[in-house]
């Protein structure tokens, strides 16, 4: 792994000068008008601050439109949404503090979709680092399994605890590494778009009124080999 992390750190150092600046996150978010609706037999917790929403988890104006969506109660487990690929695990920076974080690559044909994008990335942010360096690029991953624990953006106490995750869809897996604003790796992919990671767990129920997205638990024990797109990251208990 620190083989991997110093790669990583290398890479981004290294981006040329006449490479394209970083595309700058939050100016290709679009609003997708989903809202979440959680199941009536079991307790979830609550998708806390949405995709392109303003407000924070603490109900503080953001200042800049939001590129995920963030849940989970400190100590929770994040879960995978559905199988993939590890795609990286490194060190980032988000003017939070130093922190882990978590590429997963999902490919079309593993969320059971026949047509679309190729490849769709997840990318959790947020995470202890120490929960998640045992990940190695390459590692396959399962719908369900456990990824790290929600703590709090940076480990930093004086932050309310989350999880970050994004959701892109792309039509390759090439990667462009280079340092962001706070001098921490960041990837890119300049097929890569933003989506609301709602849009993905609405594909195996589509909403009747287009709008609003029933949550799908992860549920042990379930037959997925049929189910179409995500389910929720963080566990559901049944009441």
């Amino acid at each position: 792994m620190a083989s991997w992390l110093a790669l990583l750190a290398m890479t981004a150092s290294a981006a040329s000068d006449d490479e394209p600046a970083a595309t700058d996150r939050a100016s290709a978010v679009t609003p997708s008008g989903l809202v979440p609706v959680y199941p009536a037999e079991y307790d979830c917790s609550p998708i806390t601050s949405g995709y392109a929403s303003w407000i924070d988890v603490d109900g503080t104006r953001r200042d800049e439109i939001h590129t995920g969506v963030d849940a989970g109660r400190l100590g929770e487990w994040v879960l995978a949404p559905g199988p993939g690929t590890v795609r990286a695990v490194w060190k980032a920076n988000w003017k939070w503090g130093i922190e882990g974080a978590l590429l997963i690559r999902h490919d079309r044909r593993d969320l059971n979709l026949s047509d679309g994008p190729e490849v769709y990335y997840s990318e959790f942010d947020h995470l202890d680092f120490d929960e998640i360096k045992h990940f190695k690029p390459g590692d396959k991953v399962k719908r369900g399994e456990r990824l790290a624990r929600v703590t709090r953006p940076g480990e930093n106490e004086s932050y309310l605890p989350e999880v970050h995750w994004e959701v892109w869809k792309a039509d390759h897996d090439t990667l462009t590494w280079r340092k962001n604003a706070y001098g921490a790796p960041e990837w890119w992919n300049e097929s890569a778009e933003l989506i609301d990671p709602l849009s993905m767990l609405a594909l195996n129920n589509p909403p009747a009124d287009g709008k609003s997205v029933v949550i799908s638990p992860f549920i042990k024990g379930k037959d997925y080999s049929g189910f179409r797109g995500f389910t929720y990251i963080i566990p559901c208990k049944r009441k």
